[in-house]
């Protein structure tokens, strides 16, 4: 019920239904990597069907407030939701008129989306992501209560194999470092993390001369270009706590009128632009960027 309640509300936020679609075969096809449920977010890393790019795709929502997480545990005090087991999330809960009108399941307006993919959001990667949690809550429908802040995560982040892909070959999870951590906190038995104390020189570092990488990485001064770029990004982000924003095709744009000598073809070629298309969106870049 769990799932199908998120996924009536995910189809109706996707409002282009061929997207949705799609994102249920490339799902199945290519499965998705580093899969993430946290509170207020869905994360994944969905493979691009004609470039086979990794995209950084996730869905938000918000999470419940303080006041409707005491009501639900205020409401109805005779019903047996209350003594259910906390891995469970009964179905009664469910009922706003039983809830003190709180709701479990999101509205379709909360459900917001986003993919470092050049298409319009949300896309067929986002819908992807969207498959992935309703197949989650079908067999794990208490990783809805985590999405709504209600409980931490009881999960690190994994890949989600291909349909049909052999179950055998596929890697080892890796535990994040916060999850990395919280098992070395709980296991008594292991040994103390050893202190580092290093021995620091009075005398001025001399690093030694610095060298550009061998071809085909980029040339020494695109290098400084982009170095040049990520600092002044780290400078308006310490200055003015200015989000730092991945567009994949916007922050291409922006460094091929920034980097001199730039080749524009090869730019509108990854992209997937025409090259009249792409000389257009740099001189009408905003002069800030």
């Amino acid at each position: 019920m769990w799932a199908d309640g998120f996924g009536t509300a995910a189809q109706t936020a996707i409002t282009d239904q061929e997207a949705f679609r799609t994102g249920r075969a490339d799902l199945d096809e290519h499965g998705i990597e580093r899969f993430l449920i946290s509170p207020g977010r869905i994360s994944g890393l969905v493979t691009a069907r004609n470039t086979g790019a990794e995209l950084h795709t996730s869905i938000t929502l918000p999470i419940l407030t303080f006041e409707q997480a005491a009501a639900l545990r205020t409401t109805t005090p005779q019903c047996e939701h209350h003594e259910a087991d906390e891995g469970a999330l009964p179905e009664c809960l469910a009922d706003p008129a039983h809830t003190g009108g709180v709701r479990i399941l999101p509205d379709p307006t909360e459900l917001s989306f986003t993919c470092t993919c050049p298409a319009t959001s949300p896309c067929r990667h986002a819908a992807a992501l969207a498959h992935a949690i309703i197949d989650r809550l079908r067999t794990h429908p208490e990783e809805l209560a985590v999405l709504r802040g209600l409980r931490q995560p009881s999960h690190p982040a994994q890949d989600l194999a291909a349909a049909g892909a052999n179950t055998e070959t596929r890697p080892k999870t890796q535990l994040s470092a916060h999850h990395a951590w919280a098992w070395y906190r709980d296991c008594p038995d292991l040994p103390p993390i050893p202190t580092y104390a290093p021995s620091l020189s009075k005398e001025p570092p001399h690093p030694p001369t610095w060298s550009p990488p061998p071809p085909p990485a980029p040339p020494a001064e695109h290098l400084h270009g982009l170095v040049k770029d990520a600092a002044t990004h780290a400078r308006d982000y310490l200055r003015s706590g200015t989000p730092l924003e991945c567009a994949w095709d916007e922050d291409a744009v922006r460094l091929a009128g920034r980097i001199a000598n730039t080749s524009l073809l090869d730019i509108a070629d990854r992209l997937g632009l025409d090259i009249a298309d792409l000389r257009n969106r740099i001189t009408t870049a905003p002069a800030s960027a």
